[in-house]
């Protein structure tokens, strides 16, 4: 390894570290708010090709496909040739990979600009919270990430309005262009201030790359095909698909030092409870966001317009109390501090579910709100431990891990509701809502074990 620099050792000069940061969020910001606000345009994008509703979906598909394949492969590449190259890349080529997407000429084109876009968030995801470990100094690292969970927490919130205004007054296309000129400037804002990456001398072990696309790709590919009815063989391929893979990979990885997938940092017991928590987090939220506009709309009785003003409460309240958990991350125990969050999570959602049908939509905000403020009470620690548990130079590993686990939590979760709410028998969403608070109950008891010293 090459000897330390300014972004290995966190000591970066405060301006620079700020322009670097201003580029990190308006990224971060961008690439969650382009996948937010592609979904709104599918009924758009489908009656404008001509083409069946439901064919529409692949492009959310194939883009999370990408995205989840390549997290952990391109991760270890970014440990090898410096993250900020792997970053700066992987911005330039969703500004090129946008433009592509809003010029297609037909739904086949849009399809692999969109697998291509996803290979490049993938580049950009795969290092991000790696770099917030590698230019902040450790005391300021909660705060970093509750500021990063700030901004994409508001593109959340902000995607379904600004993809519907665009959609309104201008095209669909637009949802795409308008990633161009941030990415773009995000990109141009982080290499002129950040220094060069350090290289380390390891080798980059393709096989290991291919098998780890192989083992998420198709557990995500199956975990997804479960909530689709009569897709059960292509559920069972996929999950099988990747527990070979996995099995492959693993016994391949087994004696490694730093292997791709971080099988050294899941033996320090911190991070591997930390993982777990996650993946009960996540699994968690999407349950709810899946099932809460159908109770909203079904038991509640509330118009579309009022349910998505009503579900903005929950990353709205994210967005207000992310930082200040950082902050209240840089100086209490971490575990306890992610526990109680998830138990505010449970609490918020029994709350919802338990609610008469004679609730109004003030009743039901904050309900929700409480739910965003228990995520935000736990995102941020929960990360702050992942980071704070791993070794400096296993940042990137550490960052692909986080990225991964709440992929696969979220399609978890997608798949739970969607195996519910088939059913269709009333009530359905309540029993989604009720098993979401398990998982945030799993979560908290799992976070409470690091409670005595979460690096360890």
């Amino acid at each position: 390894m090459t000897a330390s620099c300014p972004e290995e050792t966190g000591v970066l000069p405060p301006l620079r570290r700020k322009i670097v940061f201003a580029g990190m969020i308006v990224a971060i910001g961008s690439v969650v708010m382009d996948n937010v606000a592609v979904t709104l345009a599918l009924p758009s994008i489908a009656q404008h090709y001509g083409i069946d509703p439901a064919r529409s979906i692949w492009l959310v598909s194939i883009y999370q496909l990408t995205l989840v394949s390549c997290l952990l492969p391109l991760t270890a590449l970014a440990e090898k040739i410096g993250y900020s190259r792997v970053y700066i890349v992987g911005l330039a080529a969703f500004a090129v990979t946008a433009i592509m997407s809003t010029l297609a000429p037909d739904f086949r084109f849009l399809a692999m600009s969109r697998a291509a876009q996803g290979l490049a968030a993938s580049a950009v995801m795969s290092v991000n919270m790696a770099l917030i470990r590698t230019i902040f100094p450790e005391r300021q690292l909660g705060r970093a990430l509750g500021i990063n969970a700030t901004a994409g927490a508001i593109a959340i919130s902000a995607g379904p309005s600004v993809a519907g205004f665009l959609i309104e007054y201008a095209s669909w296309q637009w949802i795409f262009a308008i990633g161009v000129p941030t990415t773009a400037v995000a990109a141009l804002m982080t290499r002129i201030a950040l220094p060069a990456s350090p290289v380390r001398a390891i080798r980059y072990d393709l096989g290991s790359a291919v098998l780890s696309a192989l083992t998420f790709g198709g557990l995500l590919w199956g975990i997804s095909s479960l909530g689709q009815n009569g897709k059960f063989a292509l559920a069972a391929l996929g999950l099988g698909m990747g527990a070979v893979s996995g099995t492959v990979l693993v016994a391949r990885l087994r004696n490694v030092a730093e292997p791709m997938v971080p099988l050294d940092l899941l033996r320090i017991p911190a991070f591997a409870f930390s993982v777990a928590a996650s993946i009960c987090a996540f699994t968690a939220q999407m349950l709810a966001f899946v099932s809460l506009p159908f109770l909203m709309q079904g038991k509640f009785g509330l118009s579309v317009v009022e349910a998505g003003l009503v579900f903005s409460f929950w990353p709205l309240a994210l967005a207000a109390t992310a930082v200040l958990s950082g902050m209240l991350a840089d100086r209490v125990s971490q575990g306890v501090l992610s526990a109680s969050g998830l138990g505010i999570l449970a609490l918020g959602l029994v709350l919802v579910v338990m609610a008469t049908g004679a609730a109004t939509p003030g009743d039901l905000a904050w309900r929700l709100a409480l739910c965003g403020l228990g995520f935000a009470l736990f995102q941020t620690p929960n990360n702050r431990i992942l980071l704070g548990a791993s070794p400096r130079w296993r940042a990137g590993a550490a960052s692909g891990a986080i990225g991964t686990t709440r992929l696969l939590g979220q399609a978890l979760g997608a798949a739970l509701a969607a195996l519910v709410l088939s059913r269709g028998a009333a009530g359905h969403e309540g029993l989604a809502l009720w098993l979401a608070g398990g998982f945030a109950f799993c979560g908290a008891a799992v976070s409470l074990l690091r409670y005595r010293d979460p690096w360890k």
